[in-house]
C-alpha cells in the first residue's frame, strides 16, 4: 500500500475512463471505486496525470487502475495498493535484455548479473552471521554459505504488474486490476495547473502522476526490510523488486570486501544509496533509505530535498510537481519505452505552465509546509 501525507474537498463520480495520448500506445483505464467514488475534479486530474506517462512512453499496454475517495484520517493524503507478481530473475533479466531499445537499456543488458541468482549486500536477517537481526550488512550470493538460508530472495523478482506488463511477462491487454488508488477527501487540492498551484493547496495531477509512477514499478523491496527487521531469514524476504536491480551503494560494488559491479545493495540502513544503469560505478541519483532504520522517507523514493524528480517523497504546498529526466530513464531500464530521448538536464513538466513554482535547478525549494508524499508497504507482508 502506498501512502500519501497533506490535504482535498469536492465531490462527484463517473464509471470508467479510458486515458492515452495520440502518438502513445501506453493507455490507462481509471474505473471508479463503486463503494468510494472519487470527486469529479479527481476523474479530471487522474486523466491528466495519465495522459502524462503516455506521452512519455509507448509500450503497448493497458494499465487497469481502480480510483476512489475517502476519509482516510488526518496525516494521509492517498493510499495506493499495487498488485504484484512474482518471477524468475532469469527471466526478469532476459526480458530486460528483449526489451532493450533506448541507449539506457541498452548500456544495462551486458552488466546485468548472469547467475541465476541476483547478488546483494544485506543485513537484518535473523540469520545473519553477525549475528540475528545485525546491522552488520553481509553478502547473500544465493549460492550457498554462512548468513545464506536459501535463494528464494536471490532468484525471485517481486514486480507490479503494471512493470511486467511492460516487459512481457503477463499479458498487455489482461483485464484484472494492477492497482488501487484512493485519495483523502478531507484536504486540499489544486485541480488547475494552468495558473500555477494555489499556496496551502497541494498539486493533485502531479500526486496522482506520482502514485501512477509506483504502480509502474517505482518500487523498492527494501521497505519490507525496513520495516519488518527481525525474526526473518534472508530467503524469507522475496522482495526485490526490478528497480532493486539498479540499486548500489560504493560497499556493495567494493571488490576488496567481497562485492563487484552489478552487485546491489540491499540494505536497510542509512548508507547511501544510488541509482546506476552501469552496475554501480556510476551514481546517476541517490535513492531514499528507509522510514524505521534509514533517513526516514521510504526507500521506494529518490532522496529527499534534492529536486531529483516525482518520485521524490515529499512536496510542498503550492508547488508544481515536474517529472524530470531521471524519473523517466529509471523506468526506462525497468522496461517501459520512451518515444523520444530526453536529454539532461531536461525537465518534463506535467501540465504545459510556464515558470515551474517551488522548484529550482539541483534542488527544491523548501517550505514550511512540506509533506510526505507517500508511504510504502508490500500489502503481503
Amino acid at each position: 500500500m502506498w501512502r500519501f501525507v497533506a490535504r482535498t474537498s469536492l465531490v462527484l463520480g463517473l464509471s470508467m475512463l479510458c486515458v492515452t495520448s495520440a502518438s502513445a500506445q501506453l493507455v490507462f483505464n481509471f474505473t471508479n471505486s463503486s463503494t468510494n467514488p472519487p470527486t469529479a475534479q479527481m476523474i479530471t486530474g487522474f486523466a491528466q496525470a495519465g495522459v502524462l506517462w503516455s506521452s512519455i512512453f509507448n509500450d503497448n499496454i493497458t494499465i487497469n487502475v481502480t480510483i476512489g475517495s475517502s476519509n482516510l484520517g488526518a496525516n494521509v493524503i492517498g493510499s495506493t495498493g499495487n498488485a504484484l507478481t512474482n518471477v524468475s530473475y532469469t527471466n526478469t533479466r532476459d526480458a530486460l535484455i528483449t526489451d532493450g531499445i533506448s541507449t539506457d537499456d541498452i548500456a544495462t543488458s551486458s552488466l546485468l548479473q548472469t547467475t541465476t541468482g541476483v547478488s546483494m549486500l544485506i543485513n537484518r536477517t535473523l540469520n545473519n552471521p553477525n549475528g540475528a537481526n545485525s546491522s552488520t550488512p553481509y553478502f547473500d550470493t544465493g549460492l550457498g554459505g554462512a548468513g545464506q538460508a536459501g535463494t528464494q530472495n536471490n532468484t525471485t523478482i517481486r514486480m507490479p504488474r503494471s512493470n511486467a506488463k511492460a516487459l512481457g511477462l503477463i499479458s498487455a491487454t489482461s483485464t484484472n486490476n494492477d492497482g488501487n488508488i484512493t485519495f483523502n477527501s478531507n484536504f486540499a487540492f489544486d485541480y488547475d495547473r494552468s495558473n500555477g498551484i494555489t499556496a496551502g493547496q497541494i498539486d493533485f495531477v502531479g500526486v496522482a502522476a506520482h502514485e501512477i509512477g509506483h504502480l509502474l514499478g517505482f518500487v523498492s523491496g527494501v521497505d519490507t526490510l525496513d520495516v519488518n527487521n527481525t525474526g526473518r531469514n534472508d530467503n524469507q524476504y522475496v522482495n526485490v523488486s526490478v528497480l532493486d536491480l539498479f540499486r548500489f551503494s560504493t560497499r556493495s560494488i567494493n571488490v576488496a570486501n567481497g562485492g563487484g559491479v552489478g552487485v546491489i545493495d540491499w540494505t536497510a540502513d542509512n548508507t547511501s544509496k544510488y541509482f546506476s544503469i552501469d552496475g554501480g560505478v556510476t551514481n546517476l541519483a541517490l535513492y531514499s533509505n528507509g522510514t524505521t532504520l534509514g533517513d526516514g522517507r521510504q526507500a521506494s523514493h529518490w532522496k529527499d530535498n534534492l529536486g531529483i524528480g516525482i518520485m521524490d517523497p515529499t512536496a510542498s504546498s503550492g508547488e508544481l510537481l515536474t517529472i524530470t529526466n531521471l524519473d523517466i530513464r529509471a523506468l526506462d531500464v525497468i522496461g517501459f519505452d520512451r518515444i523520444v530521448a530526453v536529454p539532461e538536464p531536461a525537465t518534463i513538466l506535467l501540465v504545459g505552465f510556464i515558470g515551474i513554482a517551488g522548484w529550482q535547478v539541483g534542488k527544491r525549494y523548501r517550505k514550511l509546509t512540506q509533506r510526505a508524499m507517500d508511504q510504502v508497504v508490500d500489502p503481503s507482508t
